[in-house]
């Protein structure tokens, strides 16, 4: 357990680091800071599964890390690479979570005839379609891009809300809140991209950035210990 704890202390400690690094706009303290966030969190997830690692998963979480170091590095010389880097995982969490819903609807039918399900489905129809449209100035394979980091979110977003109004347990509540961040993360991306003028926008981005990767590490681990699909249950 003192383990696990010091891999969170580390986790968050860096993460509060690089956070006022942003804030007093200090590139020294970013590099010192940023390359910890994730190894941190990703140990605290190696500790909790008890070694008993997903391969798909942890090639995830190292795309999110390249992604992210050549973003720190240059985010002009490096902002597609980094972004394509960033946008792989996506495809690996949609398809975690619909091998997720795939094995609730075995378990129990959903349900889509709830007046929150159709808001929600609409208010991120319009967030998809009114974020690309400010991003229609970019080069075709830059929108080529942010119109697949759209639908991945989109997918995400559907998924994710279907099973939060169907089932209810730990991994599913992480799913949401992962999901969310993801959204909000991306949405101040492009905010910030257009604006940067304004800090708060862009803290607001790398705040939920970085709280996207301990949710993410979060539900894996939940999912890991209730175990769906047959193995034995890793014990707390």
């Amino acid at each position: 357990m003192v383990k696990v704890n010091s891999a969170l202390i580390l986790y968050f400690t860096a993460f509060v680091i690089y956070i006022i690094a942003v804030l007093i706009d200090s590139d020294n303290l970013e590099l010192f800071s940023k390359p910890i966030i994730i190894p941190s969190i990703y140990y605290y997830y190696y500790i909790s599964v008890r070694g008993k690692v997903n391969y798909l998963f942890s090639f995830s979480i190292l795309s999110f890390f390249i992604g992210e170091i050549l973003h720190l590095i240059s985010r002009v010389d490096f902002n597609i690479s980094g972004l394509i880097f960033l946008l792989i995982p996506y495809f690996i969490i949609l398809h975690f979570i619909i091998q997720d819903l795939i094995y609730y609807l075995k378990k129990q039918k959903i349900k889509l005839n709830t007046f929150s399900f159709y808001i929600i489905l609409m208010l991120l129809v319009y967030l998809f379609f009114n974020v690309l449209m400010m991003m229609i100035e970019e080069s075709s394979f830059d929108f080529f891009i942010y119109a697949l980091y759209g639908i991945m979110l989109l997918l995400m977003g559907v998924l994710a809300f279907v099973m939060q109004i169907n089932y209810t347990n730990r991994t599913i509540l992480y799913t949401g809140i992962m999901v969310a961040c993801f959204i909000v993360s991306d949405l101040f991306f492009v905010f910030y991209k257009k604006l940067p003028d304004l800090i708060a926008l862009k803290m607001i981005n790398v705040v939920t950035q970085e709280l996207s990767f301990f949710c993410y590490i979060s539900y894996f681990i939940y999912r890991t210990k209730f175990k769906l699909y047959g193995k034995r249950d890793i014990q707390d």
